[in-house]
């Protein structure tokens, strides 16, 4: 979601027009609905002046900064407003969980079993630590390919066993 999309639902969450927002955070009419329409990104001050009008947090507004809590925070907010995603507690754990019903479950839920796959085989030591990086950092690239040579395989074997 850009910031400009994020203006825009928590404008129109508060019922406020642009110009309310405009005149409530000392900004023009026509800057509000720029950067809604992406025609213009806001800098930090205006996101602070924004942010203040509605009441709410710069980070809600802003692109993710995951190098400070906060943002991280607010990263994940985003998350379960997007995707879903719900914090809970098993066994004294903290955890994220995938809400069944929203319309991202599956995509989601198949995008998490491969990283917990390749998750289990560094901890299994079935790869190291760099294949583990590789394949988080070129994602989905190194996965694509993996699927496409099982594909080949399977091809090959079924041409073997025509054969035989």
């Amino acid at each position: 979601m850009t910031i400009g999309e994020k203006i825009k639902k928590f404008r129109t969450a508060h019922e406020l027009s642009q110009k309310q927002l405009a005149i409530m955070s000392g900004m023009s009419e026509p800057a509000i609905r720029n950067y809604e329409l992406g025609n213009r990104t806001p800098n930090a001050k205006q996101i602070n002046k924004i942010s203040g009008a509605l009441g709410i947090s710069p980070f809600a507004l802003s692109n993710p900064d995951i190098e400070s809590y906060l943002g991280v925070m607010h990263s994940l907010f985003a998350l379960e407003d997007m995707y879903g995603v719900h914090i809970d507690e098993i066994d004294g754990i903290m955890c994220l969980r995938l809400d069944k019903h929203n319309r991202s479950f599956h995509e989601f839920f198949d995008r998490f079993t491969e990283w917990k796959s390749e998750s289990d085989k560094l901890r299994n030591e079935e790869i190291t630590r760099d294949e583990y990086d590789a394949w988080r950092y070129s994602y989905p690239r190194i996965e694509v390919e993996r699927q496409k040579q099982a594909r080949s395989e399977l091809r090959e074997k079924k041409k073997s066993e025509r054969r035989e």
